[in-house]
């Protein structure tokens, strides 16, 4: 199963706590435990899960690990960090979704059409491929692969959970 989690912590150069996502695959999200550990920049001390995303699949495309990589044209599967500001609120806004697409200016496409219209000065802060982010020895050398099919929805959960 791939996980998307939002971790969150300290760090000896920021004045408040900083977040960062960090993807996973294992069985259980208690099984991803030393992957998020493992991928934390911060201080080890205090570390936590602030939320988590279980992902069977996305838009018709089944998540699927293969040792083969994929071919070239073939789908990704994109994490899209937006951002943006809200009115009588500090600081800046930010909404997270998962797309499918053929490459990076097709997720931007994708990413721009679920842009929050409240927001002022709506942005797109990143765009990842998220098999650039797992670290392949943690994945036993497999690849992400998107099979069209169907697959139970996104599971999403905003919770406070302490690694350290």
């Amino acid at each position: 199963m791939l996980f998307v989690v939002m971790l969150g912590g300290k760090h000896p150069r920021a004045k408040i706590e900083v977040h960062d996502v960090v993807f996973a695959v294992a069985d259980t999200l208690e099984a991803t435990y030393p992957q998020l550990r493992a991928g934390w920049f911060g201080s080890p001390k205090g570390v936590h899960i602030d939320a988590w995303m279980a992902v069977e699949g996305v838009d018709g495309w089944t998540v699927e690990l293969s040792h083969l990589a994929p071919a070239v044209g073939a789908h990704h599967l994109y994490f899209i960090n937006l951002g943006g500001y809200e009115a009588n609120s500090f600081g800046e806004a930010h909404h997270y979704l998962l797309v499918v697409a053929r490459n990076k200016q097709e997720a931007t496409r994708k990413g721009k059409q679920q842009m929050l219209r409240h927001w002022s000065q709506a942005h797109t802060d990143g765009v990842l491929d998220i098999d650039d982010c797992l670290p392949i020895d943690l994945v036993d050398g497999r690849y992400i692969h998107l099979v069209q099919g169907p697959h139970r929805p996104i599971i999403q959960q905003n919770d406070y959970i302490v690694l350290s």
